[in-house]
């Protein structure tokens, strides 16, 4: 797949690494689309760099990677989405780790969505720690990767890159369902960090089997 991250930060860069080396072909977009190429250039084969809207041109998935705060005008930059599928991986944390704000209602992925005209929006990638992006099994199982959105190409597309990285993909519904979601990245900024339990915690959904 062609896919465009918007965002040069660590979310943006690891996944770009990872699907590079799983045959993707990737596109940076960043407001100095110089640190854009920069990265690209370090990871050596299938990705290039350039601006918001270059990146989105030359996408089928973008991957919105950027802090909350910078998320509407990120949008704005990147052009014309109309049918673009976009996953929108922000969280409403505060950006200095300290605490959550209030939860939005509607959600962050629903408001991604009446910002970018006509595209296709997801939301995922946004429970994890980017360091267990590339250690995805924990003992016998593997992390749980939930995602919503009202289009059902858009969820396969996004399912087999989830697949690439390692994720058990579990579709949890329409978009509206982002409000049910998004506050597991809250949880796991509590847990990680003010309840001292590190970095290296994800979430799962366990089955349990049922009897033969």
């Amino acid at each position: 797949m062609k896919i465009a991250i918007i965002g040069t930060g660590r979310l943006g860069s690891t996944l770009g690494k990872i699907w590079a080396e799983k045959g993707h072909m990737i596109m940076f977009g960043s407001q100095d689309p110089q640190k854009a190429i920069k990265l690209a250039n370090s990871i050596g084969f299938n990705a290039t760099g350039g601006t918001y809207e270059e990146a989105s041109k030359f996408s089928e998935i973008i991957i919105l990677a950027v802090p909350w705060s910078g998320a509407k005008e990120s949008i704005k930059k990147a052009g014309d989405l109309k049918d673009k599928i976009i996953v929108d991986s922000t969280t409403t944390a505060a950006p200095h780790l300290g605490g959550p704000l209030i939860v939005p209602t509607p959600s962050a992925a629903e408001k991604v969505a009446k910002w970018a005209v006509g595209a296709k929006v997801i939301k995922a990638v946004h429970t994890i720690g980017v360091d267990s992006l590339t250690k995805l099994q924990f003992g016998s199982q593997q992390a749980s990767l939930f995602v919503c959105g009202d289009y059902l190409d858009a969820k396969s597309k996004l399912k087999q890159l989830g697949l690439d990285l390692g994720f058990e993909v579990i579709d949890v519904g329409p978009l509206t369902n982002a409000r049910l979601i998004e506050p597991l990245a809250m949880l796991w900024i509590e847990l990680a960090y003010n309840q001292g339990m590190g970095t290296d915690i994800t979430f799962k959904l366990l089955r349990r089997r049922k009897a033969k």
